[in-house]
């Protein structure tokens, strides 16, 4: 068969490689982020959230999500092409004109190759600072909601004890004429600001008249600025001061890695590579099943290598898990290992029928 039909026969298989993984891909991504939605539903819809929020938010999202719905989406586009040809009787055509399946399968690897580099620039360089950007702007739009959950005239009780205020601006963010109470201490103050912080927010009162507990009674004094902190997270634990490491890229891994030699770093990095590779293994089986269930139906074929694909992703966790509790590193690439030499098998045994 001359060179330009065996390029117009991948010019097309590639072409409906690319359609469906699109598709796939946005459908998928809709389907796992309607999961993140319902979690945080309370704070992105509460009033105070604006549009441009809610835009950024679900935007890491999906970042985030790309880690697992790209995965997903090449092996149902890989399946499903090759399971509508195989169905269109192109394959057995293909075969009979002398191209064998490892011919037939050379545009489904190069499509692989190229999403391996997606995925592994997307996993090295955006998807895990994006679920840090994701954090910060959530933790934002929570402190708005509390902002704007304060009403004149009203108690709020949600800030270690309860305030009270007269009127505030249309921000929210400057009080006037306040009072609050806790178990230690009483105070009025003629103004007031809130600011961000790191862990919550932090309540600058100015011209502050205040009671306080002590052991026999009660103190009275005045203050010109009083300062108190209001954290809507615990500060971080001497076991969590690794937990930076969750978000770096893998430049910042290998740096981070060379002044501490961090097995968390070292093991972070790895778990990258193995992600990243789980494109060859879950495009071999697609194909295989693709071919394999050609009779039976698109769904089978699909809903087999999904099932590879969640196999995937509990060997991973086990690998994780192995890491854990003896430091073990090796274990991360035992989903690509086990899923290498299946698919493998799967393709020997197909192609040699």
């Amino acid at each position: 068969m001359g060179f330009k039909l065996l390029k117009k026969i991948d010019a097309y298989i590639l072409k409906n490689l690319l359609s469906s993984f699109f598709i796939s891909f946005l459908i998928i991504t809709a389907v796992m982020m309607i999961g993140d939605i319902v979690k945080i539903y309370d704070i992105l819809f509460a009033r105070g959230s604006s549009l441009g929020a809610l835009i950024k938010i679900l935007g890491y999202i999906s970042i985030f999500l790309s880690i697992f719905t790209i995965p997903m989406a090449l092996t149902i586009a890989i399946n499903y092409v090759y399971t509508e040809m195989s169905n269109n009787s192109e394959i057995t055509a293909l075969r009979s004109s002398g191209i064998n399946l490892y011919r037939v399968f050379l545009p489904s690897l190069a499509f692989s190759i190229v999403f391996f580099i997606i995925l592994f620039c997307d996993i090295s360089f955006i998807a895990y600072p994006s679920r840090l950007s994701y954090k910060n702007e959530l933790d934002k739009t929570f402190r708005n909601k509390i902002y704007f959950s304060l009403k004149p005239g009203l108690f709020y009780n949600n800030l270690g004890g309860s305030l009270w205020v007269k009127s505030l601006s249309p921000n929210h963010k400057k009080l006037y004429e306040t009072f609050f109470a806790d178990k230690d201490k009483i105070f009025v103050a003629k103004k007031g600001k809130l600011d961000d912080i790191k862990n919550g927010i932090l309540a600058t009162f100015y011209d502050v008249k205040m009671f306080s507990a002590n052991p026999k009674g009660w103190e009275y004094g005045n203050f010109n600025k009083y300062q108190v902190a209001f954290l809507l997270k615990k500060p971080r634990s001497d076991k969590e001061k690794n937990v930076g490491i969750r978000y770096m890229t893998i430049i910042q891994l290998f740096n981070y890695y060379k002044k501490t030699h961090s097995r968390e770093a070292l093991f972070k990095i790895n778990k990258i590579i193995s992600l990243s590779l789980s494109i060859f293994p879950l495009s071999l089986i697609a194909f295989s099943f693709g071919i394999t269930f050609s009779r039976g139906g698109k769904s089978g074929g699909i809903a087999v290598s999904l099932l590879f694909f969640f196999l995937f992703y509990i060997l991973l966790m086990l690998g994780q898990s192995l890491f854990k509790s003896h430091g073990l590193i090796w274990p991360i690439y035992l989903p690509n290992i086990i899923l290498m030499l299946f698919s493998f098998y799967v393709f020997y045994k197909k192609v040699k029928v």
